[in-house]
């Protein structure tokens, strides 16, 4: 987990290192396909890019993170992406590494499993 800070545009996604103080990635609010979040309180959310990789972070705000995502780009265009709700769900860690995040709550805690999917 490293830490970013997310900015948001009425036509990108930008992830910048405030540690290193420079931009690590773009995302063009036009290559978001879904935003992905658990169930759960555990502060996961995925943004889900075809075009590139998925992105997998977590904030105390995920809810409003993605209301945000999902007005920035239903501002520029007619297209409205889709949020799943789902205590399980696959993103593409880079091209070719699928992974698969599962959110359970166990003895009062929310537990986060992050394995390695076989590629098809």
């Amino acid at each position: 987990m490293k830490r970013r800070i997310l900015v948001i545009t009425d036509f990108a996604l930008y992830l910048v290192d405030p540690d290193a103080d420079i931009l690590k990635r773009r995302i063009a609010l036009a290559a978001v396909d879904k935003l992905c979040i658990s169930k759960l309180s555990d502060n996961f959310f995925a943004i889900i890019v075809p075009t590139e990789y998925d992105c997998l972070m977590a904030s105390t705000r995920k809810k409003e993170i993605v209301d945000v995502i999902v007005k920035a780009i239903k501002s520029t265009s007619e297209y409205e992406p889709e949020v799943a709700s789902s205590n399980r769900f696959e993103y593409h860690a880079a091209a070719e590494v699928i992974k698969e995040v599962e959110f359970e709550e166990a003895d009062g805690r929310v537990k986060t499993r992050i394995t390695l999917k076989e590629k098809p």
